[in-house]
């Protein structure tokens, strides 16, 4: 099958569904259990424009990496994820401090309004409509309240490896998985676009070990991370 052909809606289908093999036919975690490289050293970086929070959603939360750094921010963490499989193999220690439910992110079942920070860590460059994801997780948050995201770069060690490229960017990781590299001057426009107010804009470099059931190297992560506000009324 020549997957670079796909009509959008079918490669979208395609992506999910493989994201969510990976977690079923994997017994370990797929990204390990340390968190992604940039959150904590963003936290700090950002303290001073981040106000203390109430309730936290780590969106596309996976098997559960970053929750341990978000449980440290003192409020009510929720998970979602668009694979059961993927919560499923969230450790039973830090499952039981945490409200986790299975959701796609165009369409999270939370009302407006409900939380005041959401990471989106690694996520938006596996999506191909980000804007209507971003443009939902806009609704979700109060007013004032905070999306912390990060959109890697063109540069980044993982980009064009063992991929095929399907436009500018663009590609397929072993024919499946969908991946979008970003120029450091598109995440502002992309996320006002939806409606936010870009706070602080940063490059993180970091090394990930290998990940033997996705990427079997070590591997080198150049990201550009974004703190972005929903503007009061």
């Amino acid at each position: 099958m020549k997957t670079t052909f796909l009509l959008p809606a079918e490669l979208s289908r395609q992506n999910k569904t493989a994201w969510d093999h990976l977690y079923q036919t994997t017994a370990a975690p797929v990204w390990g259990t340390e968190p992604v490289g940039f959150l904590a050293r963003s936290l700090r970086d950002f303290a001073t424009e981040l106000p203390p929070v109430r309730r936290v959603l780590d969106a596309a939360a996976g098997e559960g990496r970053n929750l341990p750094v978000l449980l440290q921010l003192g409020a009510a963490v929720t998970a979602c994820d668009a694979s059961a499989a993927a919560l499923a193999k969230i450790p039973p220690d830090i499952a039981a401090r945490v409200s986790t439910i299975c959701c796609d992110l165009e369409r999270v079942a939370f009302p407006d309004a409900h939380f005041d920070f959401v990471l989106l860590s690694d996520v938006v460059e596996t999506l191909l409509q980000p804007k209507a994801v971003l443009r939902e997780m806009r609704r979700i948050l109060a007013p004032g309240g905070h999306l912390l995201c990060n959109l890697p770069l063109p540069e980044d060690g993982a980009a064009g490896n063992d991929m095929t490229r399907i436009g500018p960017n663009r590609y397929l990781y072993h024919q499946q998985f969908y991946y979008r590299f970003f120029a450091e001057a598109e995440g502002g426009p992309l996320l006002a676009s939806c409606g936010f107010k870009i706070v602080r804009q940063q490059r993180y470099e970091w090394e990930e070990p290998a990940h033997p059931q996705f990427r079997p190297a070590p591997h080198r992560h150049l990201s550009c991370v974004l703190l972005a506000e929903k503007p009061r009324a």
